[in-house]
Parts: structure tokens; sequence; C-alpha cells
């Protein structure tokens, strides 16, 4: 298959996703025994895949965004690295109702030179194309910045178009959220960012062919950006977002508008307190519903304002359901309520990472049932789920270590109620989906735990069994199957399930090349838009460097902090703490990454 390679895994989350069977209990107006009472019970996996990237070298493929089209199908965005102009590109991938891949697009920009582009919001537009939005690099002016880009297929997978839009006065800009008007038109909007100057929240309205129709930027503070927005009525739209006041200023504050087809302000409310976080949705009735968090009583709760901006009424998120979320991703509506689609808070026990969770909440936001889902080390943006009949489709990126260093996995999966007969098949076996494994001391590889039933039909229970090491010495196992090589040696690794028991044979030898490996720094520190370079150094056993930064690969644990490329150059993206792994012959070295705010004097 070209541009992807398809890892066959049919993840069943079991525990993970009991989404849809719940949606339909809802439906059926579940009776509301209190969230602790609330039965768990399975919901069908119908499919997944993991998409993994073709290049020799560089086979990350992230997925920032997905949507189901009028057809029956799916279609999923992100970026990969590409073979043909050695850079990272958007990839497109559309998939019919069965998970079948129907085609793939990885979009090659070429302006004097291959210009490289990610995409991060994906929509189905009114005539049955797909219109993607995300960001390029444009090098035209001298010093590279990352500007708006979008571009349109038919829903077959061809290029209609594609337009990048450099006349934004930021530094860097995305095309992160669309709307599509009713008249074919589309308004956009997304982050932006200046390194010497405020940079205000900005709106790009195109029309059907991509040519600009107008752009507009809304100064109110000091820096400010539009992360939320809803079509209304009148082709206008209610964007919500974050602004700062002065310069130096370390807190945002909330502010709501309404903005009409023109571009111009209708009403806009910048005393708000409270942040409008996930999606906006708009409700039966033609208003708007809201998810907003206040950060002094840290309280979330979903709010339906009407078009004028009024507020008609607010319905707290106070139970005990809520007391871990750190953020809700996407707010959907369903018969009789809604469904959060939530990332909880990091956790100790975890390794500081965190868990996501479906809350489904009645009619009242009052919370009915609640499922853990996802692996720990899923990322998932709002624009990567999206409701589908009684079901949902979401895609995510899983950065896993190879052993050679890291690389990112693009997962999608949809999950739909369970067919149920009048009699089950019985359990009949477990088996891995392969008997041995081999790896390398400090390399870690996912498995796949089958269960076969009576009439023949397998499902995938990795994330439901119960694992365990013969010798974690050796190999260890965590809970969702992941097995990570210690120390040379040959051990056993088990998984149970429903009173079965399988096993799989795991060599771990030791990792090539001898010597000491190492990097300039143990922590590098840049400003957002800066870039630095970083040198590797490898001493052999007669204790004689050398420098093999080409012959190093290089990667990031979080590219949206900082991004690094196959030089060991380093380009700060947001403020914030990352990892950059450095591997050479096998041997790995690891080093943070802070990315600050840049500090402008003025004279």
């Amino acid at each position: 298959m070209e541009g992807v390679l398809l890892v066959a895994k049919e993840l069943n989350l079991n525990k993970l996703l009991l989404v849809t069977l719940a949606i339909l209990m809802l439906s059926m107006g579940w009776p509301n025994q209190g969230f602790a009472a609330a039965l768990e019970e399975e919901a069908h996996i119908e499919w997944s895949h993991i998409l993994e990237g073709n290049h020799p070298l560089y086979k990350s493929v992230s997925g920032y965004a997905a949507t189901a089209t009028s057809d029956g199908g799916y279609v999923a965005a992100g970026d990969k690295y590409c073979e043909t102009p050695d850079e990272n590109c958007s990839y497109v991938v559309k998939l019919n109702s069965s998970g079948e891949i129907l085609w793939e697009k990885e979009m090659v920009y070429y302006d004097y030179d291959y210009e490289e582009n990610t995409a991060f919001t994906v929509i189905e537009t009114s005539d049955g194309s797909i219109l993607v939005g995300g960001e390029i690099r444009d090098g035209s002016y001298g010093r590279p910045r990352f500007v708006p880009y979008v571009f349109r297929l038919s829903a077959d997978g061809e290029l209609l178009w594609q337009k990048y839009y450099p006349r934004m006065p930021y530094y860097q800009q995305s095309a992160s959220y669309i709307q599509e008007t009713s008249d074919g038109d589309f308004v956009i909007t997304g982050g932006g960012w200046n390194e010497y100057s405020g940079s205000p929240a900005y709106l790009l309205k195109i029309n059907a062919n991509g040519e600009e129709i107008w752009s507009k930027t809304y100064p109110i503070g000091y820096s400010g950006s539009f992360n939320n927005i809803i079509l209304t009525s009148d082709d206008g739209v209610i964007v919500a977002g974050s602004r700062t006041l002065e310069e130096y200023d370390r807190v945002s504050l909330p502010y709501l508008l309404k903005i009409d087809h023109n571009g111009e302000v209708v009403w806009m409310k910048t005393d708000e307190t409270d942040y409008v976080t996930s999606t906006s949705i708009t409700s039966e009735d033609g208003n708007y519903i809201l998810t907003r968090y206040n950060p002094g009583t840290q309280a979330h709760y979903l709010q339906k304002i009407n078009e004028a901006g009024d507020e008609l009424w607010n319905k707290p998120l106070n139970s005990s359901a809520m007391d871990e979320i750190e953020r809700i991703i996407r707010t959907q509506p369903v018969d009789d309520g809604y469904v959060l689609f939530v990332q909880n808070k990091p956790s100790s026990i975890e390794n500081g990472k965190s868990r996501y969770h479906i809350i489904l909440l009645d009619e009242n936001a009052v919370p009915l049932k609640k499922y853990q889902f996802g692996d720990l080390d899923l990322g998932l943006s709002k624009n990567s789920i999206t409701a589908i009949n009684q079901g949902l489709l979401l895609t995510g990126t899983v950065r896993i270590n190879t052993g050679q260093g890291y690389r990112n996995e693009m997962h999608v999966l949809k999950i739909s109620v369970p067919n149920e007969g009048p009699s089950d098949p019985e359990l009949a076996r477990l088996e891995f989906q392969h008997p041995e494994l081999k790896l390398s001391v400090g390399q870690s590889a996912a498995t796949v735990v089958n269960a076969v039933y009576s009439d023949a039909s397998v499902t995938d229970v990795t994330y439901s069994s119960i694992y365990e090491s013969l010798d974690p010495s050796i190999a260890s196992v965590d809970v969702f199957g992941n097995i990570t090589g210690n120390s040379p040696g040959t051990t056993w690794i088990k998984a149970a399930y429903e009173g079965l028991e399988t096993r799989i044979a795991v060599e771990v030898t030791d990792a090539q090349g001898s010597g000491r490996f190492y990097l300039d720094s143990e922590e590098y520190s840049l400003s957002i838009g800066t870039e630095l370079d970083v040198a590797a150094y490898y001493v052999n056993e007669s204790g004689l460097p050398f420098k093999v930064t080409q012959d190093t690969m290089f990667s990031i644990d979080d590219p949206s902090i900082a991004t690094v490329d196959e030089y060991g150059n380093i380009r700060g993206i947001r403020p914030g703490i990352t990892h950059i792994t450095a591997t050479y012959n096998g041997i790995i070295y690891r080093a943070s990454v802070w990315v600050v705010r840049p500090y402008v004097q003025h004279i």
C-alpha cells in the first residue's frame, strides 16, 4: 500500500470504550442510579488501525484530525515524513465504513523549494469534497516562517487546489479551525505568534476556490488567539479565545466575540473570567452550548447562549466523575444528553502521564457513566474525535520507543454497538499474535493478544488482559502489554483473560555498539521561533572522540513544544519542556529541551 504501512492490529479497548452501548442506553432513558451504581458493559471496537510511514529512516506518522463523510466513510489527517521531498508533509487517508483504506494523499508543495507542511483540521464540504487546513513553511521572505495552508481534495482524493496565505502580519500562524458558510465560503482561524510585537487573533475568509475574500485581525489587548469557532445562522461566527493585556503577562484572559459575515465585530465580551474549552455546539433550538472552566474554583460547566451572547442557562459538572479532569477535549450532543471526551490530570502512579475518559451526561449534565480509553502515550486534540451515528471515530498519535529512537504512530479506530445474537459464542483459547519476540536492551515493543471463540471469531483483548513477566530483570511488561528489554537473556511473558492463559518467548540481546555516546549538552534552552543546532559525539574504546552528528538519528517527545530535524537542529514552537532523543548505532542519549517566551528589550 502506497505511503503507509498498515499494521493489522484490531485494538479491542473493551474497558476502554463502551461508548456506543452507553449512548444507546441514554437514548432509551438510563435511570439515574448515580455514577458509581452504573454497570460497565462491553462495547464493540469495530475496527482499528495503526499507520506507519514508508520513509526508509523516518517512519513517523501523526494523527491530528478526523471527520465522517456523507458516503458512510471517514477521513483522517495529520502529517508524516515524505520520501520524495525528504520533508514533513500533510497526510490524508480515506477509509470506508468497514475501515478499509480507499486512498491516501501526501501533500507536497513546491515553491522554489519543497515546503514543510502539516494538517491540523479536516472537514467534508457541502459538495462532498474534503477541505484540509494546517500550516506551511514560507521561506520567500528570508527567514522561514509558518503561515496558514489550506488544500481541497475531491471525494476520490484528487487534488483540486492548494494555497497558502502569507499576507498575515505574524511570524507564525496556522489554519486550525474551519467553518463552511451557507454559500460555500469558508471562515478560518488558528494560532498566531510574532517574535517582535503582539499578535492579535485573526480570521480569514476564502471562497470555494481558495481565493481570499478578506482577512482581519482583532487587536484586543497585546496578544490573542481564537481557539474555538462556531457558525451562526446569519453566516457570522461566534469565536472564543484568550488574550494577554501587556507584553510580559504570563496569564491569558478569556474573551468571546460575535463577528458578522464581513468580519466586523457585532458584540464582544472582554470581562469573561471563565474559559471556553472543548468544542462549541449548536443546540436543537438554534442556540449555542459552550463548555466552560473557572480556574479559580476549578469547576467545569455547560453554558447555553443565544446569538446575541445572552446567557440562557448554566449546568455545573460537579460530580466526583469530574474531579480528575485536566481538560475537556470535545463535547458532543446525543439523545437526551451529552458525551464528554476528557483527559485526566497527570498521575504519579503512571509516571506523570494521563489517561483519557469518556463521560456520559444526562440532559441536566449529571454524569451517568465513565469509561477509560486510550494508551497512556496517546495524544488527542479537539479535532481528533468525531461522532458517527451511534458511535465515534477518533485518530491520535502514540509516541513509541523503537530501540533506535522514538517515532510517532497514527491510530485510527471506530467504536460501534456490539452485535448481540440469541446465544454468544464461547471463548475457546487465548493466543499472542506472534509466538516470540526479540528485543535489544532498552527497546520496547507492543504486543497483541487475541481471544479465539468457538465460532472461529477473533477479538483483540490486549487492553483487557493481565500480564506477568517470569523474569522482570530480563524483560518487563506494562498493563497494556508493552514489553521492554532490560538485560540480556530469555524469559516468558504471560497474558491472562477470562480464566485462560497464553505466553510469548522474549529474547533480549545487548544493543549494538560500544564506547560512549553523548550530546554537547544535557539541557537545551531556546526561545519560541529560534533555532539551535545539536552536536553528537562518540568516544571509542581507545578514548578517541569523534563527531557523529550526521550519522545520528534525532527525535523529540513533544513536537508541539519543539521540533528537531534530521540534522539535529531544534526549533522552539511554544513554551514548555520536552526531551530530545539521539540514537547512534543503537546507543541512545536523551536531553531536556526548554522553550521559553522571547525577551525583547525596548530602547
